[in-house]
């Protein structure tokens, strides 16, 4: 099923961040630009993401541009690089090692791991402002709301509740499925996306 972009499209490829711009940074970008590993495990990103999305961030750091991250990026932060750094130590060993039983047989690696995570998280809380986020029955109620007329997942649902709740409307992602959400404008460099907006009228260019 082709998707359908509700949201506007921006390729950051061919975009200048500006002083005025308020983002909000999904968490795989993150991971990318700070994790010092991110290309030696066997799950690594694609070229482009590699390459395109940390260029972009740190133009928008140079730029003054204003980043946001939130507290449940921490989750999926920490958990992709356990995950990243097994793999790595799977192929070193050259076994297979269970999630949890990296977690607790492990010491030495563990400890490595969680030094990695504080690492990768310090780095995003000197560059980005965390949102405050209230997992209130009304918060929740309102991301039901929005559900049933955009493709998110239940975690990425909240990530765009909260963003609209706190009149951010832009998004760094390669992730295909905030383009569906009404309102928003996604930074991407995901090729299906820009394509799929190019023809339904959706890439815009801010620089012409």
């Amino acid at each position: 099923m082709p998707l359908v972009v509700r949201a506007r499209i921006i390729d950051i490829r061919a975009d200048t961040p500006k002083a005025t711009d308020r983002f909000l940074v999904d968490t795989n970008a993150w991971y990318w630009l700070f994790y010092p590993r991110v290309s030696q495990a066997p799950s690594s990103p694609s070229p482009h993401q590699l390459a395109d999305y940390p260029a972009y961030i740190k133009k928008a750091i140079a730029n003054k541009a204003a980043l946001h991250h939130y507290a449940l990026a921490f989750a999926e932060l920490a958990h992709n690089i356990e995950k990243a750094e097994r793999e790595i130590y799977e192929n070193q060993a050259a076994r297979k090692i269970r999630p949890k039983e990296f977690r607790h047989d492990y010491v030495n690696q563990r400890r490595r791991v969680i030094e990695l995570i504080a690492d990768t998280w310090a780095d995003v809380m000197s560059v980005g402002t965390l949102l405050d986020m209230n997992l209130s029955a009304p918060f929740v109620q309102s991301a039901l709301t929005l559900y049933p007329s955009v493709g998110l997942d239940g975690y990425d649902l909240f990530m765009a509740e909260m963003a609209l709740q706190n009149g951010i409307t832009q998004i760094i992602t390669d992730d295909g499925d905030y383009a569906t959400v009404p309102g928003l404008i996604i930074f991407t460099a995901n090729q299906n996306v820009i394509h799929a907006a190019r023809s339904a009228g959706q890439l815009i260019n801010r620089q012409g």
